[in-house]
């Protein structure tokens, strides 16, 4: 471990970490002891399931991820990424690098199968047989502590709530599932991600351990892990969740994960007379509202990773509508048909391991469709993954051909940009963003945003700083017809147009395009684009700060100053700031 790390750690990281560490080479699982029978107790109801694909996972095909179809053989070779053909060692779990990719090929295929959620589905459709040979095999090449699938302390939470739904659905299907469950249980308790993953991870890992101890009342240690388990969750509430609701490492699609794992264990605790504290419900609230907030034009942005797994859980509770502020630092101008996001918070919590360079990136949403795109995730730990998390994979501005921060792994980043938000002003007819950004200190980004409701957005990037340098501003999207991206005329930058594949969902690429603006200039630079969804009028720069655009609704006049904006239509001021 790295000295400075270990001299950051306080006491209690160091001994938890310590103990881990020992455990795993020299601890053993307790033997199972059961102390009375089984209580009948409730169990959120499962989502719907499709008998098709009951009998596909019957003939051991799935589809997992981004991906259709997958062959794992029969019997299933529960160690293999069958899209990468690489096979993780049969060897102790913590001797596994699971993140190397040349070894084990994509981990996240191989948990995604071995978090058993198809045994729901085969449940559900009265596959009893198959899911009994399925756990019996796996538990046989499985044998602890032995392979990839015990290395993840999360992973071993999936699976066990897997195992839990389909017992509250079938019953008892094997004399040994009480054990395996209690060596679930030990091992979550044993290797709670306390300081590896404080996240999500530890979120589920908690909520895991409530509901074995809620649920496996003949397990001696059952009252200990339902009291542990439901206090994590309850402690991740107030620790994870910002004061707008929003999650805070900076992804939404981890932000719905989280209030997923949050909405589960309260369906649970409250199936089974278990107190909620108040405090709780307003969390789970508030990230609904903040959703919601996301959501207006049909569907949510996608700033951050997307891995595309999902917790199996009841049906989630309506969202009330909200109107458009700031959350997690995500601005959004909305109008009826569509809604422009900005980016302007941190790049994430810790060392933003799911966050992206993407600051002050856009993002635009109309009718329930991406326009203006994120390209999404794709992978983990494949060669493509600073690819797609990278500065220029977003719709933002680049210096010199670096990223924002600098990657150090899959998880992690360094030197992260301070985003700072300089302006905001939302009302019926027109919205105003400016902020900026210290990533390439000493130059630094700063990025102004004027939309005039269900008309068009202008986007103006200004350079300050010292020297020369290489600026590119990149404008991904899926369809040129959906949004005309339109530069000042007679404008000195270079443009070109080139294939950049998006992921919609983890392992899966489509088409896509990016629209790119180019130059090498001596410092203070700026650039302005004309966003709009109809026919395009006619853009120019008038001098430096100083926008005209002429369409058919009149003519519009912009001046950007240290000192503020001015908008005018038809020689009329309309918005002073």
């Amino acid at each position: 471990m790295n000295p400075t790390r270990l001299l950051q750690m306080s006491p209690a990281e160091i001994g938890t970490r310590a103990r881990q560490a020992f455990s795993q080479r020299w601890g053993k699982p307790p033997a199972c002891r059961l102390v009375r029978p089984s209580a009948a107790l409730a169990f959120p109801d499962p989502a719907p399931y499709g008998h098709g694909e009951a009998e596909r996972i019957c003939e051991h095909h799935f589809d997992l991820l981004g991906y259709k179809d997958l062959d794992f053989s029969t019997p299933i070779d529960w160690h293999f990424d069958p899209v990468h053909q690489k096979r993780a060692p049969r060897k102790p779990w913590y001797q596994i690098p699971f993140l190397d990719f040349e070894q084990v090929g994509d981990h996240k295929i191989i948990w995604e199968l071995n978090r058993h959620q198809h045994l729901v589905t085969l449940a559900q459709a009265g596959f009893r047989d198959e899911i009994l040979a399925q756990w019996t095999h796996w538990q046989s090449e499985n044998p602890y502590p032995i392979g990839i699938n015990w290395a993840s302390t999360l992973e071993v939470a999936f699976r066990a709530l897997s195992w839990l739904w389909v017992r509250s659905i079938i019953g008892d299907f094997h004399d040994d599932l009480p054990p395996a469950l209690h060596l679930h249980g030990w091992h979550i308790e044993r290797y709670l991600s306390t300081y590896f993953s404080p996240n999500t991870h530890l979120l589920g890992e908690g909520v895991a351990l409530f509901a074995i101890g809620l649920l496996c009342p003949e397990i001696a240690e059952a009252p200990r892990w339902r009291k542990r388990g439901w206090r994590i969750v309850l402690k991740q509430a107030e620790t994870q969740v910002l004061p707008d609701g929003f999650h805070f490492e900076q992804s939404v699609y981890y932000h719905i994960y989280a209030r997923d794992f949050f909405e589960f264990a309260r369906d649970l605790a409250a199936k089974n007379s278990i107190a909620i504290p108040p405090s709780f419900d307003r969390t789970i609230e508030k990230m609904n509202a903040a959703l919601a907030a996301l959501s207006q034009a049909g569907r949510p942005p996608n700033f951050g990773d997307d891995d595309g797994g999902r917790v199996i859980r009841s049906p989630a509770r309506p969202l009330a509508p909200s109107p458009a502020r700031p959350v997690g630092g995500i601005y959004s101008m909305t109008d009826p048909r569509s809604q422009l996001f900005i980016d302007a918070g941190p790049q994430g919590a810790f060392s933003a391991g799911h966050g992206h360079a993407d600051a002050l990136s856009i993002q635009l949403i109309t009718d329930g469709r991406p326009v203006l795109i994120d390209p999404g995730t794709f992978c983990y730990v494949c060669p493509e993954r600073d690819r797609f998390r990278g500065t220029a994979a977003h719709n933002t501005l680049q210096v010199d051909g670096r990223d924002q921060a600098q990657p150090k792994g899959p998880f992690a980043w360094t030197n992260l940009p301070e985003t700072t938000v300089d302006r905001w002003h939302t009302s019926e007819t027109v919205d105003l963003f400016a902020g900026q950004h210290n990533g390439y200190y000493p130059v630094i980004h700063h990025r102004w945003v004027f939309g005039l409701k269900s008309k068009f957005w202008l986007v103006r990037d200004l350079v300050s700083g010292p020297g020369r340098h290489r600026l590119d501003i990149s404008w991904h999207y899926l369809d040129e017809r959906d949004i005309a991206i339109q530069p000042t005329a007679a404008h000195n930058w270079s443009q070109s147009t080139e294939r950049w594949d998006w992921s919609p969902v983890y392992g899966k690429k489509e088409p896509a395009y990016v629209l790119r603006f180019s130059t090498e200039t001596e410092l203070p630079a700026e650039f302005a684009v004309l966003l709009t969804p109809s026919e395009p009028g006619t853009f120019t720069q008038t001098k430096p700060g100083a926008y005209r655009y002429e369409d058919t609704h009149g003519v519009h006049e912009f001046v950007f100053s240290s000192g503020g904006f001015v908008y005018r239509r038809d020689n009329v001021t309309e918005f002073p700031l």
